[in-house]
């Protein structure tokens, strides 16, 4: 009988090094990566009796530990990609002139808000926006139509969008 289930151990054993780089690139551990083949054994072993052959055993083998790992990574929360952070590793000069240019891009928008907008759409905006009131408590506010304070706020964003477009050019 210790004959007929060698083959898994065997399977295993030639599957380990390939599995262990695919569940350690999978979880960015070599020690995670073992402990999944580990458990992977641990699972296909009562089912021993039920697998035919050394390229079954090795087979399930694959799929389980990649099961595991996927297990894993889902009740862990985590997960392969890498955020990146392109303002992190900016130096400090970076940071000022990023600053800067917000700033800049403020003052245009508010110097069209002031100059081009109606004085109904700048309250309307100035309420909306800074204010954070819906559209429904703006209308309450004003004794307007919910129907004209969502034209108005979207005609003042179409104009500052234009003009802002403009200026940019």
């Amino acid at each position: 009988m210790a004959e007929r289930y060698e083959y898994i151990t065997e399977a295993f054993d030639s599957v380990r090094a390939q599995v262990t780089a695919m569940v350690g690139r999978m979880l960015n551990s070599r020690d995670e990566a073992s402990d999944i083949i580990q458990e992977a054994f641990c699972r296909l072993w009562p089912r021993r009796e039920v697998i035919g052959s050394k390229s079954e055993a090795a087979a399930l083998a694959t799929i389980t530990a990649k099961n595991i790992c996927i297990d894993r990574i889902r009740s862990n929360g985590r997960h392969s990609m890498v955020c990146i952070d392109e303002d992190r590793d900016a130096g400090e000069a970076d940071a000022a002139d990023r600053l800067l240019e917000v700033r800049e891009q403020f003052d245009i928008v508010n110097g069209i808000i002031n100059e081009r907008l109606t004085e109904l759409q700048r309250k309307i905006m100035q309420m909306k926006e800074f204010e954070e009131m819906t559209t429904d408590e703006i209308a309450q506010q004003l004794g307007m139509e919910e129907a004209a304070v969502r034209m108005n706020i979207s005609r003042a964003r179409k104009t500052i969008r234009e003009l802002y477009q403009e200026v940019n050019i």
